[in-house]
This record gives structure tokens, C-alpha cells and sequence, in this order.
């Protein structure tokens, strides 16, 4: 097993941060925040377009989380530390991921539904009277997914942070009989 670098520990505590980061401002202050905006279409716009922005930085510090996670030496070190939580880890970030893509998708099929992403909605989370019904379908799939991408992630951050703290132990017959 190599040691895990300086460089993988950074990105993945880079990815993990922007990835929950974005996550949460979305949910708590983007998405119901656009229905101060008056017209319905321009809410959309402005959520659909907020959103995509953030997703061209978003998946790519997911895929970052991921590989230094699996390549950097992080996880191996982890399962010498914290093997069952390592697992859990593991189980999360699929989750994690498998929401945060989901998300984007629905986004994008969301900002399909009309002209320069122009469907009328309530908030970045509820469709309006006018919501066309696919696009309120991806609403919901999206306050689905987006919703489980946050707790996850944070989920991770939690579990990341009691793995770090616990001393690797030891392996094997030798390495129990020579430990403390």
C-alpha cells in the first residue's frame, strides 16, 4: 500500500467541499430564492443558467472526489484505519455521486422545456401553475436528487472526518503480537 499524497488528500477535500458547498447554497439559498423574481419564465432562466454554471465546475469536482478517493491512496489508508466506515464511505460517495448526476441530468432536461432554459416555475425547487407537466416532473426529480446529494455528501464530510482521526491498526498475526 502506498502512503496517500498531499496532492490527493487536497483534491479530495477540494472536491468534497465544492461539491457539498454548492450543493447546500443551492438548496437553501438559490432555489427559493429566485420567486422574489416576478416573472415566472425569467426564474427558470436565471435558476437553469445558475445551475449549469455551477455544474461545469460541480461534476468535475465530483469525478476529482471520486479518483482521489479510489487512486490517491486516500481509501487504502482509510481501510487501515477505519474499515467498516471505509465501506460506508464507499456506499455514500456512490450515493452521493449517483444523486449529483442525476441532479444535473434533470437540470438539463429541465432547461430544455423552453428557449434559453425559460420555464416558468414557483422556485428553483416547485413548478408554478404554468410549469409544463415534464418539466415539473424533472422539478421534483430534482429537489429529489439535489436534496439527497446534500445530505450525502454531508454524510461523507462526517464519516471523512471521524476516519482521519483514528490511528491505522495494526494487520496481520506479527503486527498484533509486536503492537502495544
Amino acid at each position: 500500500m502506498r502512503k496517500p499524497s498531499s496532492t490527493a488528500k487536497i483534491t479530495h477535500n477540494l472536491g468534497l467541499a465544492t461539491w457539498f458547498g454548492g450543493s447546500l447554497f443551492g438548496q437553501i439559498a438559490l432555489n427559493p430564492t429566485v420567486d422574489s423574481i416576478s416573472d415566472k419564465s425569467e426564474r427558470g432562466r436565471v435558476t437553469n443558467e445558475s445551475w449549469a454554471r455551477f455544474n461545469a465546475l460541480n461534476l468535475p469536482s465530483i469525478a476529482a472526489t471520486l479518483v482521489s478517493w479510489r487512486l490517491g491512496g486516500l481509501r487504502d489508508d482509510a481501510e487501515l484505519r477505519a474499515p467498516g466506515l471505509t465501506r460506508l464511505k464507499d456506499v455514500l460517495l456512490g450515493g452521493a455521486a449517483f444523486n449529483g448526476v442525476m441532479s444535473g441530468i434533470m437540470g438539463a432536461r429541465l432547461a430544455s422545456q423552453a428557449a434559453s432554459g425559460q420555464v416558468p416555475i414557483k422556485s428553483g425547487l416547485k413548478p408554478s401553475r404554468n410549469t409544463p407537466p415534464e418539466a415539473a416532473s424533472s422539478q421534483r426529480w430534482i429537489t429529489l436528487f439535489g436534496t439527497g446529494t446534500t445530505v450525502l455528501s454531508a454524510a461523507v464530510i462526517a464519516i471523512s472526518g471521524i476516519i482521519e482521526s483514528q490511528h491505522p491498526k495494526p494487520r496481520g498475526v506479527l503486527s498484533k503480537i509486536f503492537s502495544d
